[in-house]
């Protein structure tokens, strides 16, 4: 009688922990949505007096589980910033990119952080400049760490109480989709957005490259009453798409894309990237071509690589070598086979040619931003 007490107690206790894991999926991922009265109360305290949005906007995309997609922020923030009367005043700080970088489109802000900082750094850095020139500054975020750094600067900066003000992302999401239409919000829902040119196709590569892990399948169970599925975007793939949206908002403001820009292996030398971020990347830039669609394989064929030949085979080589340097210019080349190294460094040079390409591609993003 014991045994099957406990059994039935257990049974009850592991029924009730799925339930509740499954409701806080749901919940987690699904839009976030506020009432009318409320998002239009927020909207008039942030315009009651003149006030400067710092948004991390990486962490805006994480409250939606990254459904909501890059150029879906940036539509949304700009239709937003212009019916509120907040042209100039709402900054889009995005992680990554090829160098520090800070661009003007449309009325909003947009300020890259680079290789080497965060967009936290950004932002606690930017916050007692504001409030030390008479600004009122609210920072868009849920990140416990950044919270902290833009009180700590707000206190540094002696401004007084109240210039600095705290919002969250989901309910600034709910802002931005306030006053929608439905059938816009619909479709939104659906899609994630409209995406910047080459976006979807990142993401159809990365979920492709390895399997759906336990809790992405059940985010997958509660998609259609939450509308799109999450998506699990990796760094890597933040990195892509920040460099891309930073040559693409250069190229709609009428300047070059690459105007003493870094090549593309500058993105390499993020500090938040690893070995296997690295390698995913340079595989992504394996599979795309000229026009963004899948490489042909014989495109990507290495040179012909062939075992390590014997001793003797080595010093005839060496004594061509050196007989080589001798004769005079004009002279037939023997045939060399490629070795390990060599091999590598031809792959990574086509990869980063390749990648040069796709974010070079700047212009038909550019079209992708929204209408001017």
């Amino acid at each position: 009688v014991c045994i099957m007490r406990f059994a039935a107690t257990h049974l009850l206790f592991a029924v009730l922990c799925a339930h509740l894991s499954s409701a806080s999926a749901s919940r987690s991922t699904a839009w976030p949505t506020l009432p009318g009265s409320q998002c239009a109360s927020a909207v008039r305290e942030l315009t009651a007096v003149p006030t400067c949005l710092l948004v991390d906007a990486n962490n805006v995309r994480g409250a939606t589980a990254f459904r909501l997609t890059t150029g879906a922020l940036v539509d949304l923030a700009e239709a937003w910033a212009h019916s509120n009367g907040l042209r100039g005043r709402v900054h889009l700080v995005w992680d990554h990119g090829c160098k520090p970088d800070a661009l003007t489109s449309r009325g909003l802000e947009h300020g890259f952080a680079g290789p080497r900082q965060s967009a936290d750094d950004m932002i606690a850095a930017q916050v007692p400049l504001l409030l030390k020139g008479g600004e009122r500054v609210c920072v868009v975020t849920t990140d416990r760490e950044l919270i902290f750094r833009a009180k700590h600067a707000a206190a540094s900066s002696g401004a007084g109480r109240g210039a600095l003000r705290l919002l969250g992302t989901r309910k600034f999401v709910a802002m931005l989709r306030h006053g929608r239409e439905a059938a816009e919000c619909a479709q939104e829902e659906a899609s994630g957005g409209e995406a910047l040119e080459g976006e979807h196709a990142l993401r159809r590569f990365a979920i492709a490259q390895r399997a759906s892990r336990w809790h992405e399948r059940r985010r997958r169970k509660h998609a259609r009453k939450s509308g799109a599925a999450p998506f699990a975007e990796r760094t890597w793939q933040r990195v892509l798409l920040a460099e891309r949206l930073r040559r693409a908002i250069r190229t709609r403001e009428g300047g070059v894309a690459n105007s003493g820009d870094p090549t593309a292996e500058a993105l390499l030398t993020d500090v938040r990237l690893d070995a296997r971020q690295r390698s995913s990347l340079l595989r992504f830039a394996a599979a795309v071509g000229e026009d963004g669609e899948a490489a042909a394989e014989e495109a990507l064929a290495p040179p012909p690589l062939t075992s390590r030949p014997r001793r003797p085979t080595r010093r005839a080589r060496r004594a061509a070598a050196v007989a080589e340097k001798s004769e005079p210019a004009g002279s037939s080349q023997p045939h060399r086979l490629a070795t390990p190294r060599e091999c590598g460094e031809w792959v990574r040079e086509r990869q980063l040619e390749s990648l040069e390409r796709w974010l070079s591609h700047a212009g038909d993003v550019a079209q992708g931003l929204g209408a001017p």
